[in-house]
């Protein structure tokens, strides 16, 4: 199926990215949106800015239980499902997957997962970022870093989640290869926003994971912007001391916005 990006054709108005609730409303909202035949503009920003944040409450979650190898799992159902979302957002079958995972999240027994606040404030610089000519352009330059070898794309969140998805599934148009695992690891300084993380939050199992899969792959950090570098830097120091040792560390950004 051919990828046409949300973006391409949404509102990249703050409104939209100013959130507060939780994943079971995030998740019934999805699905009331998938399950009808004619969506509006409305319909599709919605679709747009709240299927990240099936992502955002999932790594929270897990991040807030690190032992628990089970939601390593579901972080992961849950970033297959988002992207799903973002390609087949006219597919009304979807809504499936959106309920499987609720009921995957119950069967676990972690049902206050669904209850996790979900609280996104106004980034500006996110919209600007967000623009589909720069998520495209991205996209090239990943595929020819990418080429023909297998990759993981370290999506810096949670801001750079929606953009990073966009970024990727342009990615695997481009590419035709199914190469690139797209992985998000949070990593928010702002205070105001109530993280304040002094390094990337990664749980033991979630190293020892990425350890493996990083195996003949190419590492490839991405941030929708760039102003100072310095996230981008922290990261990168973080995950060449802590957990690729031995392996070369790429950067890729939508946007230097120092120049704006």
């Amino acid at each position: 199926m051919k990828y046409k990006s949300l973006y391409e054709f949404i509102e990249l108005k703050k409104e939209f990215q100013e959130y507060k609730g939780t994943l079971d409303q995030v998740l019934t909202d999805i699905v009331n949106i998938l399950r009808k035949r004619s969506k509006s503009q409305l319909d599709y920003n919605k679709l747009a800015f709240q299927s990240p944040r099936i992502i955002r409450a999932l790594v929270d979650y897990k991040n807030n239980h690190p032992n628990n190898k089970e939601l390593l799992k579901l972080s992961q159902d849950g970033i297959k499902v988002a992207l799903k979302i973002y390609k087949q957002y006219n597919n009304s079958r979807i809504k499936n997957d959106v309920l499987k995972l609720k009921e995957k999240i119950i069967r676990s027994g972690h049902t206050k997962v669904l209850k996790t606040k979900i609280q996104q404030y106004r980034d500006f610089i996110n919209l600007i970022a967000s623009k589909s000519e720069l998520s495209q352009k991205a996209a090239r330059k990943l595929n020819k870093l990418v080429g023909s070898e297998k990759a993981i794309m370290l999506v810096i969140g949670h801001g750079a989640i929606n953009v990073g998805m966009d970024v990727f599934l342009r990615f695997q148009e481009l590419n035709g290869k199914n190469n690139l695992l797209f992985y998000p690891i949070r990593f928010s300084r702002t205070d105001f926003k109530k993280y304040e993380d002094l390094v990337p939050q990664l749980t033991p199992k979630e190293i020892t994971y990425l350890q493996k899969q990083a195996i003949g792959r190419k590492i490839i950090i991405y941030d929708e912007n760039s102003y100072t570098g310095t996230t981008i830097k922290k990261v990168k120091k973080y995950l060449s001391k802590s957990v690729f040792s031995h392996q070369k560390i790429n950067v890729l950004y939508n946007i230097n916005t120092k120049n704006l």
